[in-house]
């Protein structure tokens, strides 16, 4: 149900033209929570991983695999979980 509320709240905000969930930021934020990796993200990496991406055909996952790269010594918040 949480999905679908957010797809909502997406169109709603494209319909208002207020819209940030395509900003690379917002992109990569999203794809290191899915992981659940998000702790490892920070803006000052951010910015020097942007620029080592400009020419990805992907910024946003190129430059979340390369938080990804850098931090892998950290484990996912999922891994404590048991499913």
């Amino acid at each position: 149900m949480g999905v679908l509320k957010s797809i909502f709240t997406t169109m709603q905000k494209l319909i208002q033209g207020k819209s940030t969930d395509f900003k690379p930021s917002e992109q990569v934020i999203a794809i290191l929570h899915e992981r659940g990796l998000s702790k490892i993200f920070n803006y000052t990496d951010y910015e020097y991983f942007k620029r080592q991406c400009k020419s990805a055909f992907n910024r946003a996952q190129a430059i979340a695999d390369l938080f990804m790269e850098y931090n892998s010594d950290i484990y996912s918040d999922y891994a404590e979980y048991v499913f």
